[in-house]
């Protein structure tokens, strides 16, 4: 028992860590360098890809190599200009559901910060609406300059069994990785932690990571964005009820022995877990199955709140749960080859 709490903790430490770090697409540096204050020098070994994924492996002799897929960045705002009144006008790096994000926190580089602010281009309901950075009079426009990009300024906070704060989207993959390749030490075959840069807007980097490393098969980690609107029920995710094994998406379709040993692992070890079907896709799923001519993939994903918004959340019991088929899953011999 106390070691499961100390795996929990663990766990939620690491998240936070890395939840409070900036890193939006292209400007991943500060979280890789946090990642690589979260590994012991002589547990993995640590490469950056050319574009700027963080690599870390650790292999063994006997054979086989299983991969834990997450990505680094989280949803950034760029600044296309700054006008004569101080007002620097955005566009998203990311998905963005911008009517939930008016009056947002931003921080930018160098300390300058801002409130986030919505205008109307149309009457046209349809028509996004043009974002805004207002810096007030103690951050004047030279603080900032086309390109300049910000993040949300959200604080962490853990409350009633709920984690809350920005970039929980990536973060959670990745804080689940890394925890689970501590504890699978033992494991008989090669493992490989792929952090990678640029998904919130495209999944090349995926693509490339599965093409250098060449697992045997992959499992990708992050969160499900639950959904507002009614849905049947069978494509419907719950928070509390346990991580989310997606079988299919728009554009993914999981492998099915894959899927089959996590429902297994799962009910064997009786974890709370649901199969899911959604309209979502995993982030980078799809990139890395097709890699190299295919390679077997499947998802476990922490449902969560507030996606492409400046509050995230999810359930600790999610996490729990979500780390602990992880490694499971991982020190299982490997399936063999079709």
């Amino acid at each position: 028992m106390a070691s499961a709490r100390s795996a929990h903790s663990a766990l939620l430490d690491t998240l936070h860590r890395l939840a409070e770090t900036d890193g939006p697409p292209g400007r991943e540096g500060g979280v890789r360098r946090g990642v690589l204050a979260e590994v012991k020098p002589d547990s993995l070994r640590a490469q950056v890809s050319p574009l700027g994924s963080l690599y870390l492996e650790r292999r063994s002799m006997r054979g086989g190599c299983v991969m834990l897929a997450a990505h680094l960045d989280e949803v950034g705002l760029i600044v296309s200009h700054v006008d004569r009144y101080g007002v620097a006008w955005l566009h998203p790096a990311g998905e963005l559901r911008a009517a939930e994000c008016s009056s947002a926190g931003l921080r930018f580089p160098r300390g300058a910060q801002a409130l986030l602010g919505c205008a109307s281009t149309s009457s046209q309901a349809e028509e996004p609406p043009r974002l805004l950075a207002d810096f007030g009079a103690m951050f004047p426009a030279p603080t900032v300059r086309t390109g300049s990009m910000g993040v949300f300024a959200t604080p962490w906070q853990v409350e009633r069994g709920l984690v809350r704060g920005k970039a929980l989207d990536s973060r959670v993959g990745v804080a689940l990785a890394l925890n689970a390749a501590r504890r699978t030490r033992k494991a008989a075959h090669s493992l490989v932690l792929a952090l990678t840069t640029l998904g919130q807007v495209g999944q090349r980097a995926a693509r490339a990571a599965a093409a250098e490393l060449a697992p045997d098969w992959i499992l990708t980690l992050g969160v499900l964005a639950l959904k507002d609107r009614r849905e049947p029920e069978a494509t419907l995710a719950h928070s509390g009820k346990g991580p989310a094994i997606v079988v299919r998406a728009p554009r993914f379709v999981a492998d099915a022995r894959l899927t089959d040993t996590l429902v297994e692992t799962a009910a064997r070890a009786r974890l709370p877990h649901q199969v899911v079907v959604t309209s979502v896709n995993p982030t980078g799923a799809e990139e890395l199955q097709a890699a190299q001519g295919g390679i077997p993939t499947a998802t476990v994903l922490v449902p969560a709140t507030g996606v492409g918004t400046p509050l995230q959340s999810v359930d600790t019991r999610d996490l729990e749960a979500a780390l602990e088929l992880i490694v499971r899953v991982v020190e299982r011999p490997l399936l063999p080859r079709r």
